[in-house]
């Protein structure tokens, strides 16, 4: 169970780097169809950068990898409600 939640912090992680990537230009990603700003762009690389720390505190067993994790999952929403027409599939409401 252990592996399965790292895999999927890991993963999450990453997606939120696609949003990052196409506020910049860096690279076309034809998933995300809205345009992204530049200061959204910035809000997609602290939600990866807050999965990637509740990432590192989980394996090193921090005992408040939950609250970052909190703060991480409340961006995450954020970013799927501002872009729903893309992210709709990513947030929690599809999970239960």
């Amino acid at each position: 169970m252990r592996i399965i939640f790292i895999i999927l912090i890991g993963v999450h992680a990453v997606i939120h780097v696609m949003g990052l990537i196409k506020a910049f230009n860096i690279a076309e990603i034809k998933e995300l169809t809205q345009p992204i700003s530049k200061p959204l762009g910035i809000i997609w690389l602290l939600t990866f950068l807050l999965f990637l720390t509740v990432l590192i505190q989980y394996l090193v067993k921090s005992e408040f990898w939950w609250l970052t994790a909190f703060i991480a999952i409340l961006l995450s929403q954020a970013l799927i409600i501002i872009f729903w027409h893309d992210a709709k599939f990513g947030t929690i409401a599809n999970i239960i």
